[in-house]
């Protein structure tokens, strides 16, 4: 009598189809002015607010929005050159430069009022500027380089108190890679404190700030990446140009990994991502132009993954991203730019699809499993935005077409489950806007859910049967429990029929979630 139950419930269950369209839309006109455009950059999250720099027709000022028109609002500061620097989250707090007209470029903060946008310290008294940047935060404190009449780029820390915001030792302190280098509660820089240059570290205090090896490293371009508890950087030492080196924070375990183009000019290592203990860079050998490369933390397991661009031609591979658990890459052929996926491998990267008439990648982010980009056919003024979920057919220009205009430090950002970023609206010119989602939900109960899809046998044992009864091709079918944790996913699905090994599955009721490119649809099924 139990079993007959459990089918008949099957035999009414009900699939629901959800369809999501995006929209774009003005959070705030916030340059009303003739030249229209507000350029709004840095976005950055903290306690649940979105702050950002934008200009308002006179000088770029900090902003704070909660998504709504009324709740976006100017928070100063009111006076000065209208210059914000290097937005940081940091202890409920932002942290900031800035040039009020009369300290000169020194050390802010922001509790998201006006009131409360403050000068934080004034490092370099007086008019002269301190110009606090390569703002990193390890061991719980933001670290920083800053200069003083005394130490030219010094090592500083802050706690975000006035009182707890000092050098660390008199030390000139130069950032390896843009930023400090964060790893392991320390952070690791080029330094010197008057008897040659070598590579540092501090926990914050001045006991703490010890020398790790002595040599030039050079600052190297680029981003680093930690992995396999080390981290990888480019490092230029005395007998190299810019190539891949690897440190575990000690004197031994800093060095050069491999030697990718010998003569003295390097390899131009950049563009570090790790991934599955595989950290994943670009690099010029001399002979194939700047194309991917992967390494493992040796000289053997260090090689090119592939040459994208023939010959001594350059693919420049940028903008690395993780979607659906794999590794997505921008580079250009030779003719076009396209969208890569790679493994690691060179017969595991592929070409997912080309963005035909553009050249140019200004901006990527990863945002509810799809990744979003800004690109252009070479005119920065001329920005088109795309989208892609990871397959050909789900990569093209979003529509109704979005455009902005290229400046420094654009950025797009997640907030409540839709995406903001800079774009045109109308006559308003770049401003700040979203995507914001406009969901339609429709409920059918199908008297024969196996119209669609046949779900055999139901209720299952060991395996799983699914075949698509549809004229849509599937991406992707997750198996969940019934509070919505995953348990099984296949996203790689080349044929009607799936099956799936539900032999380790408890007993129980499940759902199952099936996708494609529009729709997505939720049925219950039964392992007994």
């Amino acid at each position: 009598m139990k079993f007959k139950t459990i089918l008949l419930c099957l035999f009414i269950a009900v699939i629901t189809k959800v369809t999501k369209s995006q929209t774009l839309t003005l959070v705030k006109d916030i340059n009303t002015s003739a030249l229209n455009n507000a350029f709004p950059q840095h976005l950055t999250l903290l306690n649940d607010k979105i702050y950002f720099v934008a200009n308002d027709g006179i000088s770029h000022k900090l902003y704070v929005s909660d998504g709504t028109d009324a709740g976006t609002l100017f928070i100063g500061p009111t006076a000065g050159n209208g210059i914000v620097y290097y937005l940081n989250a940091y202890n409920n707090k932002l942290i900031f430069t800035y040039d009020d007209g009369v300290n000169g470029l020194e050390l802010w903060t922001s509790d998201g009022t006006a009131a409360g946008t403050t000068l934080l310290k004034d490092i370099w008294e007086g008019s002269l500027s301190a110009l606090p940047r390569f703002y990193t935060e390890s061991n719980g404190l933001l670290f920083f380089q800053a200069s003083t009449p005394t130490r030219a780029e010094g090592l500083w820390v802050t706690d975000g108190t006035t009182e707890g915001t000092h050098m660390v030792m008199n030390i000139y302190a130069n950032a390896l890679i843009d930023k400090f280098v964060s790893y392991n509660d320390n952070i690791y820089f080029q330094g010197n404190t008057g008897g040659g240059y070598g590579m540092w570290k501090s926990d914050g205090t001045e006991a703490g700030t010890v020398l790790v090896q002595p040599g030039y490293f050079g600052t190297g371009t680029g981003r680093y990446a930690v992995c396999n508890n080390k981290f990888y950087f480019s490092g230029v030492d005395q007998e190299n140009g810019p190539e891949i080196w690897e440190s575990d924070g000690t004197d031994l375990g800093t060095h050069i990994i491999a030697d990718i183009n010998p003569d003295a000019f390097g390899s131009e290592t950049i563009e570090f991502f790790c991934f599955q203990n595989m950290v994943f860079f670009s690099a010029n050998n001399g002979t194939n132009g700047q194309e991917l490369y992967v390494t493992d933390g040796t000289e053997a397991g260090t090689q090119i993954v592939s040459d994208i661009n023939p010959a001594a031609a350059e693919s420049n591979p940028e903008h690395m991203l993780l979607l659906n658990n794999e590794v997505y890459f921008f580079a250009f052929n030779g003719t076009t730019t396209g969208l890569y996926k790679t493994d690691g491998t060179n017969a595991g990267t592929s070409l997912i699809s080309t963005i035909t008439g553009f050249t140019d990648i200004s901006y990527a982010h990863v945002f509810n499993n799809k990744i979003y980009f800004y690109a252009n056919a070479g005119n920065p003024y001329s920005l088109q935005l795309f989208e892609s979920n990871g397959t050909a057919a789900g990569t093209f220009a979003f529509s109704p077409t979005v455009t902005a205009i290229e400046y420094a430090d654009l950025n797009f950002i997640g907030y409540n489950d839709e995406l903001y970023l800079p774009a045109n609206y109308a006559s308003n010119g770049v401003e700040l806007c979203k995507l914001a989602n406009t969901p339609d939900f429709v409920f059918e109960k199908i008297e024969n859910p196996l119209d669609l899809f046949s779900l055999y046998p139901n209720p299952a044992t060991d395996f799983l049967e699914i075949k698509n009864n549809t004229t849509s091709p599937i991406n992707q079918i997750e198996i969940l429990d019934m509070t919505g944790n995953i348990l099984m996913s296949n996203k790689t699905l080349n044929t009607s029929n799936i099956v799936f090994d539900i032999s380790k599955l408890p007993s129980g009721q499940y759902q199952m979630m099936i996708r494609n490119n529009e729709s997505l649809y939720a049925l219950k099924w039964v392992k007994i």
